[in-house]
Formats: structure tokens, C-alpha cells, sequence
């Protein structure tokens, strides 16, 4: 016969008395059980007690049980799968019956199973109060004991709302031109703190809704919005655990971990919907009460789409609703850029009026452009932080048409940008002919605009001047109710041209006033400059970087992020026309020196300079110091002088352009500073 050691058997004891643990009926005396795993519990014979009667849902027919923590961590406490009806838990600090608010409680957290979790500390004791959503529900089941909070749980600091799920649709029947749908949101606070519901005042979130669509025209495909709503105001947050383990809250605060969901027919209750233009989605403040013009019809205020923008999905076209909150506590905690979550949308019907259904699941914390890069590849997203203000993120995409055309589609979404955008520039080679040059934005309807007239929805006007392609609305001085680029909204910029594609940089005019006038973005610019080469990479095909921190291909030496300082030159060398424009990107946030060297040092190899390589030699210019902003910059900026005239260039000239950085973070040798790549220019008349 085999023995078992006396401390085996013990433990296997120790086990089997947790395994069957029932829980006692009475908090004074509950049931004992310690470590993780799972445990047993019924209520089938429980009475109800008057001790911890919890805010976050009814609790009926309670067991109660004690649990000595082992560690200091967070712990979840779930009957997800082990219990067979409708369950409420509930955490207190202590052994025996409460004598406090609960830490944590849950209904919900997993179907009609319970879900939370709570922090710990070692050798501290816990009561647990299990029961019933309903007085006659009761069962026999287990609950586990897990050490460590649920994945993707971590809070982020300060009240943090996401759309959880994009849930369901409301279709309206079309009329004048128009269908319309609603989208149902469930929200998450993903934060280490409650997030404010107070109804009737201005400290609620406010929630919209968008459609976009992809569709191929006229030889290359198109990403736009094509539809808006206006605004649901928050009333009252429940206390579900769709994200996360619901920490407690409800009613006029979202709880830690808490979700709340609001159908489409709340979403779409055309009599509470607000206009959008009275939010500034930058610090999250709003009016209160919203401006309530009069309207009518089955569309009005909903996500209103023009019948002559929709077909059936299918054959290469297809469509995406999005979602998202606004609310201030979430932006005065710097945790609004993750507000929207997208999800497919396919439409039938037609041609007078669609059917609009869900597809997929919802993508979480993802503005709907970012879908535009999953479908293709090779289109580039750059995320514009305005200081102080919102983030714009700004698509590009250069398609081959054949016979030496390009299509050039940008779009620009603006997320929370309270500034707005009011221009969008590209530099274009001279000589480069360009035509077919189109704007697509949204259209304001119901009378979402001051005085309850719409704002604007004038197309931006477009001008070929010199070496520079812009689109621009008008100006704030001029109409302040102009077509800019508000929160929530995508514009798209397109235009043909007979030169390929290069690395560039557009530039995103802001609309209302403030510093910087215009931000830098990456993007795929018809190209390159007459005359001109990068060279002097710190990819490892030339000199070796000094330590060995050689970058991908076509960049500087690798800095103390990850990547290499990447710059390159646009627009057109011409001392009559000049309109050379340099453009720095991946680099750290700091000071960006420009120079203009007047010869290559080792013929273009370089020479190891701090963390990089130097190529700009001989008679050296300093250009201007920029700062870095999302990790890029351009020389010139507004008000500098041109880099002819800066750098004194003449026909004839072959200069040398290098970037320098404060690269302050340890990396690589003592110094604290990096450099680009070169780009070497010849100048023409």
C-alpha cells in the first residue's frame, strides 16, 4: 500500500473541506475558506438576513463565507459557468458581518453570473456575501477565488470611458432623400476612478454616432464619412461588468470597472438628442441644457445617411459605424483619445429605403479610420497631438492609376480638437501637373449651429499656387460658422497627379486661433525634390552606427525609442520659387535643430557625431530649432525665413540637410543628442 505523508494528507483534507464549502446562512458565523480555487455554495435553504444589503443590485437568500487573503494583490471572486441562475457577490473588509460599505459587488459580470474583483492585502481577512438577484431564485453551484485581476484591466488613472461594445441598431424609415440608423452603445470606465452621470447638469458624457464608407471610385478606393448624429445626453449608469469587474457605483457615477449600456432606441430618441456644435471635445465641457430647435420626420437628429451614398455591402464596398463618449472628468484626466470603438455594418435593401445590421465585433478604444489601414496595407496613419488641445489623425494613400497618374487620397478625422482644422496642404514638384482635385465632408442638418442655424457645409476651396496644393475653408474672422473640420468628423482630400509617390510631410492648418497655427504630419506626397538624394542612413549599408544601434532601412541611427530619425525634403530647390520644405520624423519630443551643410563629411559616409552619424559639413547653417510634436517637425515653420534665403543658396548650389535632436533619455554613448538621415539638394534657378 501506498502511504501518504501526514502533511499531503492534511493538505488534501484542508482541500476537500474548501471544495465542499456551502456557505453558513449567517454572517456572524460564516464559512471558512482559504487560498484560490474553487468552492461550493448553496442557497437553496438560506434565509435573508438584515446585515449587508448591498447598493449595486438586489441581494436575496445570502451565504456568507470568510477568506484570509495570501498575498497582497488583486483578487477576482466569479461563478462565471458554475452556477446555474441568477447571482449577486459582494466583498467587506473584515471577518463576520459588515460594518462598512462593501469593497467591491457585482450582478451581471458574465450573463446573470457575478463578477468582480478587489485588492487585497496579505493576512488581511474578507467576508464574502453570496445570494439571488430575485427572492425565489436559489441553487447549488461553486465560485472561484483568482489571484490577479482580469486581462486588460489594468485602470488607467483618473475616470477613463471607453465604448465597450457597439450593441445594436435602430432603423428609421427613409424620407426626403435621407435613411437613418441609431447604434447602441454598452460604455466601460477603464479607470482607477468613478466616472461622473449626473443627469440634468453638464457632467455626464455625451454620446454620437457616425457611418463611414469604403468604396472604390473612379480607380482607386475611398474612405469617407458619410453620416452623423447628434448627441445623447447621459442620464443614469448601471453597474454591469462587460469589460471589466464591476467595482461598485451606479446611478450618478459609472463605477471602477462598471459598464452601462444604452440601446439604440435611447441613442436614437430623437426628442433627447442635443447638436453637436455646443461641445468642446477637447476639455469635454458642454451646454446645458442643448439647444432644441424644432424638427420633424423619422431621420432628424439620428445617424442620417443620403440615400444616394448607400448600396447594398458587397463587390469591394462596404460600411462602419463608430461610436463615441465625451464627458469632462475623462478629459481633465487626459484619458479622451481612446473614446471611440468602431464596428461593421452591412446594408441591404434599397433603393428607397436600407436595412442596416451589425457585423463582426466591436473594436475597442479604435476610431473607425484606423480600419481604413487594415483593409489596405500600405495606407499611412499619423496621429497629430495638438498641445493643449486634440488629436487629429491624418491617412494617406498614393494608388497607381497606370499610364503615369497617381491618385493621392488623404483623410483627415479630428477627434477632439477643439481648434478644428481650417487648411490641408501637400507640397507638389513644379512641373508636376495636377488635376481631378476633390473635397468630401460631412453635412449639418436639423439646426446644429448657433442660433439654431446649421454651420456650414460648404466644400473647401481648392488652389494650385506655386509648389503648394491646398485646401481651405473659410476663415474663423469670416464666418464662424465655417466648414472647419470639427470634433468627430472626417474630411477627405484627393487630387491626380503625373509624379510618384515619396515620404513626405502635409500640413494641417488649425482653424481657431492659438500656438502652433499649423501642425506637421507624415504622409505619402507626390515626389521627390529635382536634383536631389538621401543618403547617409544608419541602417548598417554604411559607416556602422556607435554602437551598434543601426535603424531600418532609409533612416539615422537608432534612438532611445526605438527607431531611427528619419527626414526628407519636398517641394521644389528653386531659388526664384523656392518652396523646399524638410520634414523630421521619429524622434523623441524635444528640440530639433535643421542645418544646411555646404559639402558631405566622408563623402556621404558620414562620421560618428553622439548617437548617429554627421553628413552636413564644410560651411555649416544653422536653418532654425523646431520642436518635436508627436515625434516629428518641419523647417520652415510659419513666420521662418526660406531655406534659400536662410541658407543663402544660389543656382548652382549643392547643400547638404541633416537634422539634429536632443535624444535626453540614457541610450547609447553620454551624450544626449541623435541625428537623421541627410538629404543632399541641388539648386535650380
Amino acid at each position: 500500500m501506498k502511504r501518504i505523508p501526514l502533511q499531503a494528507l492534511a493538505g488534501l483534507l484542508g482541500l476537500a473541506a474548501a471544495a465542499f464549502a456551502q456557505g453558513s446562512d449567517s454572517c456572524a458565523t460564516p464559512t471558512v475558506v482559504s487560498g484560490i480555487g474553487n468552492f461550493a455554495f448553496s442557497n437553496t435553504t438560506a434565509t435573508q438576513g438584515s446585515q449587508g444589503q448591498p447598493a449595486c443590485a438586489p441581494l436575496f437568500r445570502d451565504v456568507w463565507f470568510t477568506w484570509t487573503a495570501p498575498a497582497s494583490d488583486q483578487f477576482e471572486l466569479n461563478d462565471c459557468g458554475l452556477a446555474g441562475w441568477d447571482t449577486v457577490f459582494a466583498v467587506y473588509s473584515g471577518a463576520g458581518c459588515p460594518t462598512a460599505p462593501f469593497l467591491s459587488c457585482n450582478d451581471d459580470g458574465c450573463g446573470l453570473q457575478s463578477r468582480l474583483s478587489f485588492q487585497a492585502v496579505a493576512g488581511q481577512s474578507y467576508t464574502f456575501q453570496l445570494g439571488s438577484y430575485s427572492s425565489g431564485g436559489n441553487g447549488t453551484g461553486s465560485f472561484q477565488i483568482a489571484q490577479g485581476g482580469p486581462v486588460g484591466c489594468t485602470p488607467a488613472v483618473g475616470p477613463d470611458v471607453i465604448v465597450g461594445d457597439v450593441s445594436d441598431v435602430l432603423n428609421a424609415t427613409a424620407a426626403n432623400g435621407l435613411d437613418a440608423l441609431a447604434l447602441g452603445t454598452t460604455s466601460c470606465n477603464m479607470g482607477s476612478a468613478n466616472l461622473n452621470w449626473f443627469a440634468s447638469t453638464n457632467q455626464h458624457p455625451v454620446i454620437g454616432g457616425n457611418v463611414y464608407r469604403y468604396k472604390m471610385i473612379d480607380g482607386a478606393p475611398r474612405f469617407e464619412q458619410i453620416g452623423q448624429s447628434w448627441l445623447k445626453h447621459g442620464f443614469a449608469a448601471l453597474s454591469g461588468s462587460l469589460c471589466c469587474p464591476c467595482q461598485g457605483g451606479g446611478g450618478s457615477q459609472l463605477g471602477v470597472g462598471c459598464s452601462d449600456p444604452y440601446s439604440s432606441g435611447l441613442n436614437g430618441s430623437q426628442s433627447g438628442l442635443g447638436p453637436r456644435w455646443q461641445v468642446n471635445a477637447a476639455t469635454g465641457a458642454f451646454t446645458y441644457p442643448p439647444a432644441n430647435p424644432s424638427w420633424s420626420g423619422s431621420t432628424a437628429r439620428r445617424i442620417e445617411v443620403q440615400l444616394t451614398d448607400l448600396e447594398a455591402s458587397g463587390t469591394g464596398t462596404r460600411y462602419f459605424g463608430e461610436c463615441q463618449y465625451v464627458t469632462p472628468d475623462d478629459a481633465a484626466a487626459g484619458n479622451q483619445n481612446n473614446n471611440a470603438s468602431w464596428r461593421e455594418i452591412t446594408v441591404s435593401g434599397g433603393p428607397a429605403n436600407f436595412n442596416f445590421a451589425l457585423l463582426g465585433a466591436t473594436q475597442r478604444t479604435q476610431s473607425a479610420i484606423r480600419v481604413w489601414q487594415q483593409i489596405d496595407a500600405q495606407v499611412e496613419l499619423t496621429d497629430v497631438q495638438v498641445p493643449n488641445d486634440g488629436l487629429f489623425i491624418v491617412g494617406s494613400r498614393a494608388y497607381d492609376l497606370g499610364g503615369g497618374q497617381w491618385r493621392y487620397e488623404y483623410a483627415v478625422y479630428n477627434m477632439n480638437s477643439h481648434r478644428s482644422g481650417g487648411t490641408f496642404s501637400i507640397p507638389v514638384p513644379a512641373g508636376a501637373n495636377v488635376t481631378n482635385a476633390g473635397f468630401h465632408g460631412v453635412t449639418y442638418r436639423n439646426g446644429d449651429g448657433p442660433g439654431n442655424v446649421n454651420l456650414s457645409s460648404m466644400d473647401w476651396a481648392f488652389t494650385h499656387a506655386g509648389a503648394m496644393a491646398t485646401w481651405a475653408t473659410q476663415t474663423e474672422a469670416q464666418n464662424a460658422s465655417a466648414n472647419a473640420l470639427r470634433w468627430g468628423t472626417t474630411y477627405n482630400f484627393r487630387l491626380d497627379c503625373d509624379v510618384a509617390p515619396v515620404d513626405g510631410a502635409a500640413s494641417l492648418g488649425l482653424w481657431r486661433g492659438g500656438s502652433p497655427a499649423v501642425m506637421a504630419a507624415n504622409a505619402c506626397v507626390p515626389g521627390p525634390v529635382n536634383g536631389s538624394a538621401a543618403l547617409c542612413f544608419g541602417d548598417g549599408t554604411g559607416l556602422p552606427c556607435p554602437c551598434g544601434n543601426n535603424a531600418a532601412a532609409g533612416a539615422g541611427c537608432q534612438n532611445s525609442l526605438g527607431l531611427g530619425g528619419t527626414l526628407t525634403a519636398s517641394g521644389v530647390a528653386s531659388v526664384a520659387n523656392d518652396t523646399l520644405f524638410l520634414s523630421g520624423a521619429s524622434m523623441p519630443n524635444s528640440a530639433c535643430l535643421y542645418l544646411q551643410g555646404s559639402s558631405l563629411i566622408g563623402g556621404g559616409a558620414g562620421a560618428v557625431f553622439g548617437d548617429g552619424l554627421r553628413c552636413a559639413g564644410g560651411n555649416v547653417v544653422r536653418l532654425g530649432t523646431e520642436n518635436n510634436v508627436s515625434g516629428a517637425s518641419a523647417y520652415p515653420g510659419v513666420g521662418d525665413l526660406s531655406i534659400s534665403v536662410r541658407g543663402a543658396c544660389a543656382p548652382g548650389d549643392v547643400r547638404v540637410y541633416q537634422a539634429w535632436y536632443r535624444n535626453s533619455a540614457s541610450f547609447c554613448t553620454p551624450d544626449t543628442f541623435n541625428l537623421t538621415n541627410a538629404w543632399q539638394v541641388v539648386w535650380q534657378t
